[in-house]
């Protein structure tokens, strides 16, 4: 990389995007506690070096930026780097995701990024389930996961529409199972709405997770993106606008 060198800011931004993914340009800022002139200067700075790819999204919805192949290699992080433009149906889900990853870190709170996941084997499981009458596998990966001050691991799943029944009971059962064994201490469900919430409260039960005993929480993405506002210490100096910028 040639020419000014990115300060430790700028990097610190690439590195969290690197880990992260495709991210609204608000919740990149939240993350970092930078307000929107911050977010630009930085996004130009990598963007000269060809460390940032940007995504254009419909009319008002605002662009997604991450870290590209170069980027990712800068910063040093060892993450999956995302290989081409996010496709529309995958938005809404990146957007959550970042948002999801920004309230962790507007409070404090360690993480296992999207993109870091997909290169690490330690949290993939194996889904079986019976569908149509057929048996059916597939691996899966909770989309990040959270780690609490006192060293406990939270695996979060971002759930925007419906999966069948029996595949969000097979994945409640890998989380189950994951809390058994002491690999976490619970599982996060980030929903994208009250129904979805119901649903997954109701086959987490059936799983033997419950809110009640404090093996899983479940959160709407509204809340999540309220909360990661909210804790933003740069909040008053900002003017980030939630419309605009929804997740899901």
């Amino acid at each position: 990389m040639g020419g000014v060198r990115p300060g430790p800011s700028t990097v610190a931004g690439l590195k969290w995007l690197a880990r992260v993914g495709a991210t609204p340009l608000g919740a990149w800022g939240i993350a970092m506690g930078w307000g929107q002139a911050a977010v630009y200067s930085h996004a130009r700075r990598l963007r000269a070096e060809s460390c940032l790819a940007m995504c254009s999204r419909t009319r008002g919805e605002g662009s997604l930026v991450y870290a590209s192949r170069t980027g990712v290699r800068y910063a040093g992080v060892k993450a999956a780097a995302v290989e081409r433009r996010p496709a529309p149906v995958t938005w809404p889900h990146c957007e959550a995701c970042a948002w999801t990853a920004a309230w962790l870190t507007a409070r404090g709170r360690g993480m296992v990024g999207p993109r870091e996941m997909l290169v690490r084997t330690d949290w993939r499981g194996e889904l079986r389930w019976r569908e149509r009458g057929e048996l059916r596998r597939r691996g899966h990966r909770p989309d990040l996961v959270g780690r609490l001050p006192d060293g406990q691991l939270l695996p979060i799943e971002v759930e925007l529409t419906e999966k069948s029944s029996a595949r969000l009971k097979a994945v409640l059962e890998l989380h189950s199972e994951w809390i058994a064994a002491g690999k976490s201490a619970a599982v996060i469900y980030v929903c994208g709405d009250e129904e979805i919430a119901e649903r997954v409260l109701a086959d987490g039960a059936q799983a033997g997770l419950s809110v009640d005993r404090g093996t899983m929480r479940i959160e709407l993405i509204a809340t999540i993106q309220r909360e990661a506002v909210e804790a933003c210490s740069t909040l008053a100096s900002t003017d980030w606008h939630l419309a605009g910028s929804r997740a899901a």
